[in-house]
């Protein structure tokens, strides 16, 4: 009888234990941080030109320019295209690289394309074309350009550039609170029409 009522004794005392949750209860911890985030100014602000259209992607991160108009085996040149600024975030000074991200060109109107960046300013330099001819840049440091990036069809001339995309320009070295102008030199392809169009995503690198 004594160890009837001592198993007795210890059945009640643990289901008093589970009724106040102290036999096999799981305990959570719940943590709560507050995260800053800092809002800083786009690293760079596109500009668009006065003679070919362009589109500003989200935070200006991109720019997408259309070309059209263009004329079979001729060359089109746009001296006031697109510029960029850089902003004043972070060093006074990116090293940094023009990129040809995307090429949608469905009727294959391109031959071959060539993009130019030029410090603006308060003079102006000369460019010499793919094809050989020489223009007058308007309205920059009227030093040469500080950098180029082409695409091309095969068979172009390589002085285009490549044939395959992303294309990356040589590096360069933008300065902050700078303008820099982009002049494109387009050769249309023979066959093409005057209502056809391309589009070109351009991006800048930073190193």
């Amino acid at each position: 009888m004594q160890r009837k009522a001592s198993r007795i004794i210890v059945v009640a005392f643990i289901i008093a234990l589970a009724s106040i949750g102290l036999v096999a209860a799981t305990v959570y911890y719940f943590y709560t941080a507050q995260v800053t985030v800092n809002v800083e100014k786009p690293k760079v602000t596109w500009v668009t030109g006065s003679d070919i259209a362009a589109t500003l992607g989200t935070n200006q991160t991109w720019c997408q320019i259309t070309i059209n108009n263009l004329e079979p085996n001729a060359t089109t040149c746009y001296t006031s295209a697109l510029s960029f600024t850089l902003g004043t975030t972070g060093s006074s000074t990116n090293g940094m690289a023009l990129q040809i991200a995307s090429v949608t060109d469905t009727n294959l109107i391109i031959w071959g394309i060539r993009l130019y960046v030029f410090t603006s300013g308060g003079s102006s330099s000369s460019l010499t074309l793919v094809n050989g001819a020489s223009v007058t840049v308007g309205s920059t440091n009227g030093a040469t350009n500080v950098s180029s990036v082409g695409y091309r069809q095969a068979g172009a001339s390589v002085l285009y550039g490549s044939t395959a995309v992303p294309s990356v320009s040589n590096s360069f070295t933008g300065s902050a609170s700078t303008t820099y102008t982009i002049v494109i030199e387009v050769i249309g392809k023979d066959g093409i029409n005057t209502s056809m169009s391309a589009t070109l995503g351009l991006m800048l690198q930073f190193s």
